[in-house]
Formats: C-alpha cells, sequence, structure tokens
C-alpha cells in the first residue's frame, strides 16, 4: 500500500515539478507541457526550455521597460485572427480561451516592440561585396527582374543580421541572469 501511495505521488507530482529557474521566475513541467510532444527526447525538452528561459528574460525586459501594445493594436490582431479563422471579432471574444489569445496576442506584440527597440540601437549595413556574394550563391529567377532579386537579396541580408544582432543582445541577457535548468526532471 505504501509502495503504491509513493508511486502514485510521484507520479502526480512529475507534471508540476520545477524544471529550470530564471532569476526569480520557475519552469514547471506544466508550463511545458501543452508544448511537448509525448515522445520527446531529453534534447528536443531542453530545447524547449532554453527557448522559454529566452522569452522569460525579454519579457523581464519588457516590465523594466515598460513596453506595452496599444489597444488598438491589440485589437486589430485579434481582428485579424478572428478573420482568418473565419470568425466575427464578436464570436472570437465568445470563445472560452479568449482571455488567453488576448494573453498571447498582448505577449507576441510585446515581444515584437522590444525587437524593434533593440534593432535600432544597431545601424545594420550591407555591404557590395556580400550582395555579391550572396547573388553568386543565389542566381536571379527568370520570373523577376534583377533589380527584384537584388533588393530581395539585400533584403535578406539586411534581416539575416537583425535577427544574428538580436540573437546576440539576448544571449547577453542570459549572461546577467540566474539560469538553472533542472535535466534531471525531464
Amino acid at each position: 500500500m505504501t509502495l503504491l501511495l509513493t508511486f502514485s505521488l510521484t507520479t502526480f507530482a512529475v507534471p508540476n515539478s520545477i524544471v529550470a529557474v530564471i532569476n526569480d521566475t520557475i519552469i514547471t513541467m506544466d508550463n511545458i507541457n501543452d508544448l511537448i510532444d509525448k515522445d520527446a527526447t531529453t534534447e528536443q525538452k531542453i530545447a524547449l526550455i532554453e527557448q522559454k528561459i529566452d522569452i522569460e528574460l525579454q519579457q523581464e525586459k519588457i516590465q523594466t521597460l515598460g513596453i506595452k501594445p496599444k489597444l488598438e493594436i491589440i485589437n486589430a490582431a485579434l481582428e485579424n485572427i478572428a478573420t482568418r479563422n473565419g470568425l466575427t471579432l464578436a464570436q472570437l471574444r465568445a470563445n472560452n480561451q479568449f482571455a488567453q489569445i488576448v494573453e498571447t496576442v498582448t505577449q507576441d506584440l510585446a515581444l515584437k516592440g522590444l525587437k524593434q527597440i533593440v534593432l535600432q540601437q544597431n545601424n545594420i549595413t550591407i555591404t557590395p561585396e556580400e550582395i555579391d556574394d550572396e547573388i553568386l550563391n543565389n542566381p536571379k529567377k527568370d520570373n523577376i527582374t534583377t533589380e527584384e532579386h537584388w533588393n530581395n537579396i539585400k533584403a535578406q541580408l539586411i534581416y539575416n543580421k537583425q535577427n544574428a544582432f538580436f540573437q546576440s543582445w539576448v544571449k547577453n541577457l542570459r549572461k546577467n541572469a540566474y539560469i538553472e535548468i533542472f535535466k534531471h526532471k525531464l
């Protein structure tokens, strides 16, 4: 009987066990269970936790900077979600998960706002040599003009540099944070 009780408590406690700590915030198995495939490997679970850590650190920075999306931008995003799902905004609001949808939209918009602020700190430039190298590796398709091809290459290079800069910025956030992952609980 004791063994059965111990086993049942252990299996019950596992989903809510703490798997990571970031500064003053914890991540539990409950926080990531919906995102994990039941056949996920430990490495895949750790990668997901690493992503959650990056988002948590960005959310801390959002709080510090006081970044809040404007209500009209949130409403426009909700309208877009409703339209993409063949609903009216009123029908979306009637969804029993509407509060969670609003929270997710607000978080996503705040994260995008933070990224914009961070990218404004860096003036990203592309050299003609970088464009030439990229053009050599990505020949022009027949259905677009040379100018369109050149603009696409330039836009892709800028996008890649912006992402690299932002990832470097997030990595720097990690250096200044207390982070502990309890891999044995995965």
